[in-house]
């Protein structure tokens, strides 16, 4: 015997009220997900506001296994890149360190990375001429290739290119 209010849960559903089963009930948790933050992000607010100035930015490889990259260093700066200074990216000063003293003092670094900038213009024609430039070491190997081709034993070019920017950085621990 039942007393008024308290239910059987064997009972069959109709008899039972919907209390227990209603869905507002068997509310789930809250799943919650995690994506690792891209250790060389610009801010999308950085990068509007040098592209306003006609700039572009990127990480420059300042040290390599500890030592100075001086070679990669001064490559970047002959090509007109130009290393950024903190007060240009003050949003930037809590996710990246300025170094005080040496050859880099002044420079917004993460890592053996640095910020730096260069003339959108000055950026756009160094990517065609290097473009061009593998376009065209391209064409050479095949008509190389063609020329040595022989009826007896042809020679046909099936490989297919694919083009891949950038790879995940590793820094140091």
């Amino acid at each position: 015997m039942l007393k008024q209010g308290v239910e059987d849960k064997n009972m069959p559903l109709e008899k039972r009220e919907r209390t227990e089963d209603m869905r507002e009930n068997k509310t789930r948790e809250k799943e919650w997900t995690y994506e690792e933050q891209d250790a060389l992000h610009i801010p999308d607010m950085t990068k509007a506001r040098f592209d306003s100035q006609d700039m572009h930015l990127r990480w420059i490889r300042i040290n390599n296994k500890g030592v100075d990259d001086y070679l990669n260093v001064g490559k970047k700066l002959n090509e007109g890149w130009v290393f950024v200074t903190p007060d240009e990216v003050p949003e930037m000063s809590s996710s990246s360190i300025v170094i005080e003293g040496g050859r880099y003092a002044g420079v917004v670094n993460r890592g053996d990375l640095a910020l730096a900038k260069i003339v959108k213009g000055q950026h756009t024609a160094r990517t065609r001429h290097f473009e061009d430039k593998s376009r065209d070491l391209v064409t050479a190997v095949e008509a190389q290739m063609e020329g040595k081709s022989d009826s007896r034993m042809p020679i046909s070019n099936s490989s297919k290119s694919q083009i891949v920017k950038g790879r995940q950085p590793s820094f140091q621990d």
